[in-house]
């Protein structure tokens, strides 16, 4: 997604959750679950890789605690990329945009990624040991 991402815009926001936000997540989950300083160091080598490509594009990686942080505080938002999965939480950001006053943002799905069994590639799958790590995965 973050590729789509710089794909569309010239500048783009990267939402990374903060360590007292995975807390909230299933105990097997958050504590495999890197720190938050490992996943923005990480995220910023792979965006690096990203801007190789995609020259005179800028972003900014912003800590959340939720998935409307950014969105509902920042009216320089024109689009949202989000998966098939997360379509219905873009379109309640627009309801909840509009209500404010804000702007809609446009929602651009990204098809998700399956294994050879049709099964959904996901960060929880990772992190359970169902899915080993490849780090070239995405770049």
């Amino acid at each position: 997604m973050v590729s789509k991402a710089f794909e569309i815009a010239d500048h783009v926001i990267i939402g990374i959750m903060r360590d007292n936000a995975i807390n909230k997540l299933h105990k097997i989950c958050r504590r495999n679950v890197e720190s938050l300083e490992k996943r923005t160091s990480n995220l910023t080598v792979y965006v690096r890789k990203l801007l190789s490509k995609y020259k005179n594009k800028t972003y900014e990686i912003v800590k959340i605690c939720g998935p409307y942080d950014v969105v509902l505080e920042r009216k320089d938002i024109d689009y949202i990329i989000v998966s098939d999965e997360t379509l219905p939480r873009a379109v309640m950001i627009n309801v909840l945009r509009r209500k404010k006053g804000l702007n809609l943002i446009k929602i651009i799905v990204v098809p998700i990624v399956r294994d050879s069994n049709g099964r959904p590639i996901s960060a929880h799958r990772f992190r359970t040991g169902e899915l080993p790590y490849n780090s070239n995965i995405g770049v």
